[in-house]
Parts: C-alpha cells; sequence; structure tokens
C-alpha cells in the first residue's frame, strides 16, 4: 500500500476583514487585534515546537519577539498573546504531524519487508491534519495608529485609558472617541 505525501503547505492564524489578527493578554486577558507580520511565523513555530519538541529545534527559531499588551503594558514573548482557541488548535496540528512522523516511521519496516520479515506491528494511519481556523470575526473595536513603531492596533471601544504600543512598548496618552482635538489656527 503506498500513501500520498503528506500535504501541509501553511499554519495560518485567521484575520478578519480588515486583515488583523486576534491576540489576548495572558496578564489582563483583554482582546486585541494587531496586523500579522514576520515576527508571527516565529511566534508560531515556537508554539509547535513547544508541542512537538524535535531535536534540531535551535536551527529553527532565530529568537521570539517580545510584545506587549496594549491595556496594562505587560510585556512576554509573542506566543504568549495567542488566543486560548488558536494555542488549541496549534496543538492540534502538533499532535497531527507527531501522529503522522509516528505512522511513517512504523510503517517503515511493512514496506521494507524483505530486511524484517516478520514485524511485531501493524502500523496504523492516523487521522488527517486538521484544517485552518474559520475567520475571524469582525466586532466592534477602534483601530488607533501607534505612531512610535508606524503599526495599527484594534482595542475595545470603551477603552478611555492610556495604550502601550504591542510592539515597543511605548505609552501613549489616552485619547477616546470622546474626546476631541482642537485645531487652531495660528497667524504669522
Amino acid at each position: 500500500m503506498k500513501r500520498g505525501a503528506l500535504e501541509m503547505n501553511r499554519v495560518d492564524l485567521p484575520r478578519d476583514s480588515a486583515g488583523f489578527t486576534r491576540r489576548e493578554c495572558p496578564e489582563c486577558q483583554r482582546p486585541f487585534k494587531t496586523r500579522p507580520g514576520p515576527m508571527d511565523a516565529r511566534a508560531v513555530l515556537h508554539k509547535l515546537q513547544g508541542f512537538y519538541p524535535f531535536e534540531n529545534a535551535h536551527e529553527c527559531v532565530e529568537g521570539v519577539p517580545v510584545w506587549g499588551c496594549p491595556y496594562c503594558g505587560h510585556r512576554a514573548e509573542a506566543d504568549a498573546f495567542l488566543t486560548p482557541a488558536q494555542q488549541t488548535h496549534l496543538e492540534s496540528v502538533a499532535r497531527g504531524w507527531a501522529d503522522h512522523v509516528r505512522y511513517e516511521q512504523l510503517a517503515h519496516v511493512a514496506r521494507t519487508l524483505a530486511v524484517n520479515p516478520s514485524p511485531t506491528f501493524v502500523a496504523v494511519e492516523p487521522e488527517a491534519l486538521p484544517g485552518p481556523m474559520a475567520a475571524e470575526p469582525d466586532e466592534l473595536l477602534r483601530v488607533l495608529p501607534m505612531l512610535c513603531c508606524g503599526e495599527e492596533v484594534k482595542v475595545l471601544w470603551e477603552w478611555d485609558q492610556a495604550l502601550h504600543c504591542f510592539s515597543c512598548g511605548a505609552r501613549h496618552d489616552p485619547m477616546s472617541g470622546r474626546q476631541q482635538v482642537e485645531l487652531r489656527f495660528v497667524s504669522e
């Protein structure tokens, strides 16, 4: 019996219609959203390695970035800001990969029966790998620019206290939709 090659192209975190990905602070558990970037791959890979360790892990991750919560300012490695649903999905992906690797290792004996004519086990084909996560729903969050890093973050609409940049940690003074910016023209 010849099996086809295992096909899994990508592991993506879901995005909303504006292209933002959900995050959750491990300290205050408040939700926020950021635009995904190249550092997301490092965070996902780091989380996958935690569920499915392998020998050459030191070759895979150059370093996990440190992010911060826009609300409380808590700083942690980027994979700590994955939501519980994202972590559960990544764990099921890692377990699926582990099952497929184990199957291939055991099935190798059956494929090489000429070398070992009396195996003492039968390899059971694993379940298919989990599909992608469901799309991220749109919700009433407001988009605020983080001028320090040129990033945008979606935060709770009712939040009217200072915000912290999730990337660099810089503090931004509060400005809610209820406050107005006053512009004055100065004559020269």
